[in-house]
């Protein structure tokens, strides 16, 4: 009865240790400096009506698991870049207008800036076609950053740089 009875409770305790999932292992640091972008920002360096009128956007969504970065006029449709961490790597990919969706893994990160860097793409038909392969962000305080973005296509990289303040 004894041996029943231990065999009974290892089998609970087996049933426990499945029917609670594990928790996810998270790059915790990175994970929670970058969730630090929640808002929306405006360009500082806006000259054009166009620039003026463009906003990045910031928001977590299933269950603040991913952070959804918004890009552009929000009058237009702006393209998307989604952050998560996947074990202990923070991934993002972008949903770029072209049609490709470059992934970059986080590959720097300081107490001011973090560096993403190419990892893979889909939908990219060649590596000579454009795609993003470097986004950066570096804060100088909690309500102004600059992002940057690198391009290659055809072996050459073009950089674009936003200077960027926190509007709510």
């Amino acid at each position: 009865m004894l041996h029943a009875m231990s065999a009974l409770q290892s089998a609970a305790a087996l049933l426990c240790l499945f029917a609670s999932p594990a928790p996810a292992v998270e790059p915790a640091a990175p994970w929670a400096h970058l969730k630090t972008l929640v808002g929306t920002w405006q360009r500082t360096d806006a000259s054009t009506a166009a620039q003026k009128a463009f906003r990045i956007r910031y928001r977590l969504i299933s269950a603040d698991t991913a952070l959804v970065e918004e890009f552009g006029d929000p009058a237009k449709q702006p393209t998307q870049t989604v952050f998560h961490p996947d074990g202990s790597r923070l991934l993002a990919t972008h949903y770029c207008a072209q049609g490709n969706q470059p992934r970059l893994q986080l590959r720097v990160e300081a107490h001011d800036a973090m560096v993403f860097e190419f990892l893979d793409a889909t939908n990219l038909r060649s590596s000579s076609d454009s795609h993003l392969v470097r986004l950066t962000f570096r804060w100088r305080d909690v309500d102004h950053l600059v992002r940057e973005e690198v391009y290659a296509a055809n072996g050459r990289e073009e950089v674009g740089t936003l200077l960027l303040e926190r509007t709510r």
